[in-house]
């Protein structure tokens, strides 16, 4: 259900006008399935927490993403304006590469995910004030 309520978001060419994400700045494993992740805003940073329990294990992610299943996979990751797990054997950003696009993961922390720290813009533009 997760999996295709962003499906319906990324085919909707009308969302996408004047859209234009910064990217992720860093990502911490936290534990479990659980990252921390840094995302890029006006001179600022919003912070999230997000579980990927739910997205990877209670829901089919496809075959792309089904290797983040293994934990020991899971936990080697990098915020690198996409949310990228390199090639878990080098290291390299190479056909073992798995990433996901930062509106995708933006997306899914500002439906799923805790916010740990707004930026100072959202709190300014009313979005949370």
């Amino acid at each position: 259900m997760k999996w295709e309520s962003w499906q319906l978001l990324a085919h909707n060419p009308t969302y996408w006008q004047n859209s234009a994400e910064k990217g992720l700045l860093k990502a911490e494993y936290l534990g479990d399935y659980t990252l921390r992740l840094w995302f890029e805003e006006d001179l600022d940073v919003s912070i999230y927490d997000l579980d990927f329990y739910p997205l990877l294990i209670e829901e089919d992610p496809g075959p792309a993403l089904r290797p983040l299943r293994q934990i020991e996979r899971f936990q080697f990751v990098k915020g690198d304006y996409a949310l990228v797990w390199p090639n878990p054997e080098t290291g390299a950003y190479d056909k073992a590469t798995i990433d996901l696009a930062p509106e995708c993961v933006r997306f899914f922390c500002e439906q799923y995910g805790r916010l740990v720290k707004p930026s100072r813009t959202a709190l300014k533009g009313g979005v949370l004030g």
